[in-house]
């Protein structure tokens, strides 16, 4: 089989367009292939082969120029087209079975009469509670051809037999904004997960329901947003500009400069706007941040973003797979590339968020490593910003590691506590939901009791002494409370209600707010140097 695609390779590729030189390296790499195959002494896989001998030259190239399976594809594409075929749940893999987190609304799952709380034991003959169960198994069961059938045997309380249900699969909305609301009668928030292909859509949308007064000001969130579809961050960059206002262009050895442009007028072009950013912020999103941050449109708050400045191109293969190859480089307006180093290896490259905590960055401004080579200056206010890696916020917040204990977070990111507010969401679902009317009710009186946080550290901890230790600090931790309470939120209600209560206790949050209405420090922040 290698052989055979190297021998493809070259029927159908110009051999003229390379030199004499890299003929010969060619033509070398095919006496190894014709060796390995016809004279190893065990039997070779010769796909892996392929597909090792791919990702070994891509790997010596740059950290984004990536190959991918044929399998794998779908998967990578799935969040970015906006939608997939399947049941339409949400779920967890708790003590080897699944529970149903939530329904999506008018969905194949909703239709049939499958509810939050259940636990799927059967997917159509195949038992899979108790069996280790992973995503990629159930994924493989419930996903399949739009309209084809599915039957759900599931475990419901105070339900004794199991439940059957025939699910017809359908198209399945996968949002890239995860929460939009007003903040105040002002102050719009939207949280942008992804730059997808139904995001403009989605900001149309909220933006047209939420900010509906003038001078509506709005809170962009797009921390943790690791990017998406170029033209998506364009076409959401128009928003906010007048016409023919650059805001990008790309460049490469091989490729010429080619120069991004607002196509119309932004209906927000006048709003007063923030922009939240942190370390997970990556490519699209930087794209959008660097240019509001060197057109001077508006303001930076957060932590300096992740540093991916390539554009890759998806390149097929004659099998199905795909290569992403780097083409060219991302410029912001004034001429930043924001691509981070790479040339001590892809190691490396993959530890420099490990590296930026050890070396306090996330913690205090001043440890931020600026590369004052790569100077430059804004294009209308001539404001000091810096390449080399990454945008620089205008207001630096350092991550919140004192309200949220080292092992607090631990537990978090290792889903434990996920799993006891799953299984205390799913037990208690009825009742919360029948003593609150509605969701502004549960936000204004429930309260995390000393008997659910007792719970919780007993679910997630094993050793006594910490169990005493930890309940004691939880009972006096009001951060860790309103988190546990916007995690049943969401639960019970959705990514817009977790936020809601989450972020009345997010320092970036309350930063932005503060900026955005006090228009002499929104000014000063913007404020044209004198230099």
């Amino acid at each position: 089989m290698l052989k055979q695609y190297i021998v493809l390779f070259l029927l159908f590729v110009n051999v003229n367009l390379f030199s004499q030189t890299d003929q010969e390296q060619i033509y070398k790499f095919t006496q190894v292939i014709d060796a390995v195959t016809e004279s190893y002494a065990d039997s070779v896989n010769q796909e892996k082969l392929t597909e090792d001998a791919i990702k070994a030259m891509l790997k010596d190239l740059d950290p984004h120029s990536l190959y991918f399976s044929k399998d794998k594809i779908e998967e990578l594409n799935r969040g970015l087209r906006g939608s997939f075929t399947g049941v339409g749940i949400s779920y967890d893999i708790i003590q080897d079975t699944v529970l149903i987190l939530n329904i999506v609304k008018n969905g194949p799952s909703d239709k049939a009469g499958i509810k939050p709380g259940d636990r799927i034991i059967i997917v159509d003959n195949d038992t899979i509670a108790g069996t280790g169960i992973d995503d990629r198994k159930l994924r493989d069961l419930l996903t399949g051809k739009k309209n084809s059938k599915v039957i759900i045997k599931v475990k419901r309380i105070k339900f004794d037999k199991l439940l059957t249900f025939t699910v017809r699969r359908g198209k399945i909305p996968v949002k890239s904004i995860i929460a939009a609301y007003n903040i105040d009668q002002n102050t719009t928030y939207i949280k942008l997960n992804r730059f997808s292909a139904t995001t403009i859509d989605e900001f149309k949308k909220f933006t047209d329901s939420l900010m509906t007064k003038k001078k509506s000001k709005l809170i962009l969130d797009l921390r943790y947003n690791s990017g998406g579809y170029l033209y998506t961050a364009i076409k959401l960059l128009e928003y906010f500009f007048e016409k023919n206002k650059l805001v990008l262009y790309t460049e490469g050895f091989h490729q010429k400069r080619k120069n991004y442009f607002t196509l119309k007028t932004g209906k927000f072009k006048n709003n007063d706007l923030v922009i939240l950013i942190n370390e997970s912020s990556a490519s699209a999103a930087e794209i959008v941040s660097g240019a509001m941050q060197d057109l001077d449109r508006g303001i930076i708050i957060g932590r300096r973003s992740y540093g991916k400045g390539l554009v890759q191109k998806p390149i097929y293969l004659i099998d199905g797979s795909m290569i992403r190859l780097t083409i060219a480089k991302y410029y912001t307006p004034s001429g930043r590339n924001i691509q981070k180093p790479y040339n001590k290896g892809i190691d490396d490259y993959k530890e420099d968020l490990i590296h930026r905590y050890e070396h306090g960055e996330f913690s205090n401004k001043d440890s931020i490593k600026l590369d004052h080579s790569l100077k430059f200056k804004t294009l209308k206010n001539n404001r000091l910003v810096y390449g080399g890696g990454g945008i620089m916020p205008d207001i630096f917040i350092p991550a919140d590691t004192v309200h949220y204990p080292y092992y607090y977070r631990e537990q978090l990111n290792n889903s434990k506590i996920n799993e006891f507010i799953h299984l205390y969401s799913e037990k208690n679902r009825n009742r919360v939901l029948k003593t609150f009317k509605n969701f502004e009710t549960f936000k204004k009186q429930f309260t995390i009791t000393d008997n659910i946080l007792s719970d919780m550290v007993n679910y997630i901890y094993e050793d006594n002494i910490k169990k005493n230790n930890y309940l004691n600090e939880f009972k006096n931790n009001e951060y860790i409370k309103n988190q546990i309470k916007a995690l049943i939120a969401n639960d019970l209600w959705g990514n817009t209600e977790y936020y809601k209560i989450i972020n009345e206790y997010d320092e970036t949050i309350i930063k932005a707010i503060e900026v955005l209405n006090n228009k002499k420090e929104y000014a000063e922040i913007l404020r044209p140097s004198k230099s």
